[in-house]
């Protein structure tokens, strides 16, 4: 069957009506994400991302269901309390875009109607729009502050800081043009969001500081396959499996699409960042560590090397802070 985006939101709906008849706590419920804009599939894999919104804190925060083995539920509950304050929603970085272009698939209340009519009250005036970015740039600037301070930490729990510092730089970019981009598109999309604010020369930074710039296709196969081995010990041996592990054909697809489609570049975001929280969920598995570190290693993210990217990371912030609170982003 081709799941165009219009069958895809069909089954979002009807999934919806489902669980709202079943479950009374279920307030409001709406669509989000990579199918309001376009098709979610990368390699014929995606996701349907909805938010229930429950009149209490939900017992369970996130959760998948199934359509095919490519394509699922990415499903999020949310507690009716986040949505008191809409207007200040509208200057949160994940959840201000989220709400301004989210589809309502539920609200007899009209909850969703009045948070949106806050959170899209205003959005694009500059100050607003300068303020969602800021936030996410103080938080890469305060990574990069505290190693000025202090030594980076063992390699196990230093990447995981430096590519979640990374990633608030490159959406505090990125929420200027669209919404937060996904771990998946990130890749992909930065350079048409570094584009649209008239900052191309960001997306080869980021290529740079990422370490990929010059990766060939086997090399990245090679690395999904060990990615793929580390996925499968996870799954043996983890008694409660994060959803990392359901969503394996999901990255997976999306990323030998995209080696083999386009730069091998593109598809090295989500492969780092997923191996990465493999590892930090299997730290007492050394050889699983070995090449996941060879791979480290290889993009510039050991020694001395790693120093030099600290220092290139600096100058990548300094290019983000000038463009989110200079002319750019004043003149909207």
């Amino acid at each position: 069957m081709r799941f165009t985006p219009e069958i895809l939101r069909k089954h979002a709906q009807v999934l919806v009506d489902k669980e709202t008849k079943s479950n009374r706590s279920i307030l409001a419920a709406y669509l989000r994400g990579s199918l309001l804009y376009g098709s979610p599939l990368i390699g014929g894999a995606g996701d349907i991302d909805l938010v229930f919104i429950h009149n209490a804190p939900p017992l369970n925060e996130h959760q998948i269901i199934r359509i095919t083995p490519e394509i699922h539920f990415d499903i999020e509950h949310h507690d009716e309390l986040i949505y008191r304050t809409p207007r200040e929603l509208r200057l949160d970085p994940w959840l201000g875009p989220t709400l301004r272009d989210a589809v309502p698939l539920h609200d007899p209340r009209h909850l969703l109607d009045y948070t949106q009519a806050g959170v899209r009250s205003n959005y694009a005036f500059p100050e607003n729009i300068q303020s969602r970015s800021k936030s996410l740039l103080e938080n890469a600037r305060q990574f990069w502050m505290d190693r000025q301070i202090s030594p980076p930490m063992q390699i196990t729990a230093e990447i995981p800081a430096f590519l979640s510092a990374l990633e608030a730089a490159i959406n505090a970019v990125a929420i200027i043009s669209g919404p937060p981009l996904a771990t998946r598109r990130l890749g992909l999309s930065f350079a048409d969001r570094a584009a649209a604010v008239d900052a191309p020369g960001l997306n080869i930074a980021f290529h740079h500081l990422l370490g990929g710039i010059t990766l060939s296709e086997e090399t990245m196969l090679g690395w999904i396959d060990a990615w793929e081995k580390s996925i499968a010990i996870l799954k043996a041996e983890s008694s409660s499996p994060p959803l990392l592990v359901e969503r394996e054909i999901y990255f997976k697809n999306a990323m030998v699409d995209t080696v083999k489609r386009s730069k091998p570049a593109d598809a090295l975001w989500p492969l780092i960042v997923t191996w990465t929280k493999i590892i930090s969920i299997l730290p007492e598995r050394t050889d699983l560590q070995l090449p996941w570190i060879k791979a480290l290693t290889t993009l510039g993210f050991a020694g001395k090397d790693y120093s030099v990217r600290l220092a290139a990371f600096d100058s990548f912030l300094e290019l983000c802070e000038s463009l989110v609170m200079g002319d750019s982003a004043s003149s909207g």
